[in-house]
């Protein structure tokens, strides 16, 4: 299983990838060094594969000044009890695996589809791309440190991808089906509840529909008080039949309603019956 905390969804159509600093933080406390990242730019942040296709491209646009070689990876994705899990597949595979993607060059990636889902349902993963150290460059090993203990790793990026089997179609009701699509949208379904454990409060999203639900713009709804914001950007994503968990700064307002963007659509969130 791959930890989730290495993997990080962007949200804009275009997105400019670089080092954030917890992100360069987190790959520091693994590996006990940071080094620059490249810019890079990846489109389609979104991705799918519908019935119609066998395969969707992903570009990766390297915008620095020196040469940067890239691995490219998909794993499955599943959700349990809040929790989000990564684990290596063969469904979907990606080509090439590894491109060196020369200063202002970009490269296509293909990720193809070996296997369908079942008819009228939706598969997830995680398209992983890693930058891989230069040979013989001396920033990717720390000071002392002995060479021959394996790819020591610069920076990694993730982005979703979503496979559809016959009859089914993503549910993205701000853009147009895709063309030649037959299939049926998969629509997500959700309530949430708030809980509490000691001093911690949550928010708990399940989602019931045949479909993921991507929640941005995450707020309350707190009557008198107005909106009162939860996350101004990408919470994350809720995939059917599961349910997912945020920690809140801060309690709940009395008699709240949840209000969010869901899949680009402003939504209020039905509360789960008690």
């Amino acid at each position: 299983m791959v930890s989730t905390h290495h993997l990080t969804a962007f949200p804009s159509a275009v997105a400019w990838l670089r080092t954030a600093r917890c992100m360069a933080f987190a790959l520091a406390a693994c590996a006990g060094w940071a080094h620059a990242a490249t810019p890079l730019m990846i489109w389609p942040v979104d991705p799918v594969i519908t019935e119609e296709q066998q395969a969707v491209a992903v570009w990766l646009e390297n915008r620095g000044t020196a040469a940067v070689s890239l691995q490219v990876r998909v794993l499955d994705w599943s959700q349990t009890d809040g929790e989000e899990f990564f684990s290596a597949q063969k469904d979907v595979v990606a080509s090439p695996p590894i491109s060196l993607v020369p200063a202002g060059k970009r490269q296509m990636v293909r990720l193809i589809a070996a296997r369908r889902p079942p008819t009228g349902l939706e598969d997830a993963y995680r398209v992983v791309i890693d930058e891989l150290p230069a040979p013989g460059d001396p920033a990717q090993m720390p000071a002392g440190a002995e060479t021959g203990m394996g790819i020591r790793l610069n920076v990694r990026y993730a982005i979703p991808l979503f496979v559809y089997g016959e009859g089914a179609q993503p549910f993205r009701p701000t853009k147009p089906l895709l063309a030649g699509g037959k299939g049926k949208p998969l629509p997500p379904s959700l309530t949430w509840q708030a809980t509490k454990q000691g001093n911690r409060h949550q928010l708990v999203v399940r989602n019931q529909g045949a479909g993921h639900a991507r929640l941005t713009s995450v707020q309350w709804n707190a009557g008198s008080r107005g909106a009162i914001s939860i996350n101004e950007g990408l919470m994350g994503y809720v995939l059917p039949g599961s349910q997912m968990q945020w920690e809140l700064e801060a309690p709940p307002p009395a008699n709240p309603e949840l209000k969010a963007t869901i899949n680009g659509v402003e939504t209020l969130v039905p509360r789960a019956p008690r």
